[in-house]
């Protein structure tokens, strides 16, 4: 952390200014359409700017998560990161950190920060409004059912915190493949892989089966034994599982991955 600290510290004001020039352009603007009328909503507002903020934290997780191997992305950085006194274990989990809970951390600190400078500027420009900082409780509705205020509902909620980590681990996985252009390649192998990956199991489905998708999903419950009454709850309890599973496989598959790229940098 203290040998890339000038680095770490420009992310975080690039975070902060991206987040900060965004939102108060989205406030002021819709303070200015809306904010003396009848259609002045903040719910709303408050709704638009939690859908910029997560696909903020979305993109930049995947990015920084490509800079994984950043310490070894030249001869001299990386003759510095291998003879660092520590075992395989502790560079991979050291940098597993920064890049995982590090950037949560940063993300958030980041995020209020550039609240306090909206409310503060939009409040200046527009006194007789309340500018309110981002309600985050409203992510999801909490009984699970949809409102228009709230974004989604709470398993839905859930299930994009499992793919958001799902994602991250792919891109920290791929930044142990390439070294260089990590987000590029990975994005172009990972997009790839679907493509192929769902045209070959669509193709395969209308061979095998008349009816399709339909038939092929008859085919399904009857030989996992679902009940109707039963589909729904277990398709959601399917949906946290496998990608905890998959993202804890692809973290593994990366220490080892790690591992074998530092010994060939060693020999």
């Amino acid at each position: 952390m203290m040998e890339n600290m000038k680095r770490y510290t420009l992310l975080f004001l690039t975070l902060i200014g991206i987040m900060a020039i965004v939102s108060i352009s989205k406030t002021w603007n819709y303070c200015y359409n809306f904010g003396y009328s009848d259609r002045f909503d903040s719910l709303i507002h408050n709704r638009s700017l939690l859908t910029f903020m997560s696909l903020t934290f979305l993109a930049g997780g995947l990015l920084f998560s490509s800079t994984f191997m950043a310490p070894m992305n030249s001869k001299l950085r990386r003759l510095s990161f291998l003879s660092t006194p520590a075992s395989n274990f502790e560079k991979f989990f050291s940098r597993w950190l920064i890049v995982t809970i590090g950037y949560l951390f940063a993300f958030f600190v980041a995020m209020w920060i550039a609240e306090a400078f909206r409310v503060a500027i939009v409040g200046a420009k527009f006194p007789d409004l309340e500018i309110k900082f981002i309600d985050l409780t409203r992510l999801y509705y909490p009984t699970g059912d949809w409102s228009g205020n709230y974004m989604v509902p709470k398993f839905v909620f859930t299930i994009l915190i499992g793919a958001y980590f799902l994602f991250q681990s792919y891109f920290l996985l791929g930044a142990t493949f390439f070294e260089k252009t990590s987000f590029v390649k990975t994005f172009v192998a990972l997009s790839v892989i679907i493509c192929v990956y769902g045209a070959l199991c669509a193709g395969a489905i209308n061979l095998f089966y008349e009816e399709g998708f339909e038939g092929f999903g008859c085919v399904m419950d009857s030989f996992l034994g679902f009940k109707t009454d039963q589909k729904d709850h277990i398709a959601k309890v399917w949906a946290h599982i496998i990608p905890a599973i998959v993202t804890i496989g692809n973290w593994l598959l990366a220490y080892r991955r790690f591992c074998e790229s530092e010994v060939i940098k060693k020999l």
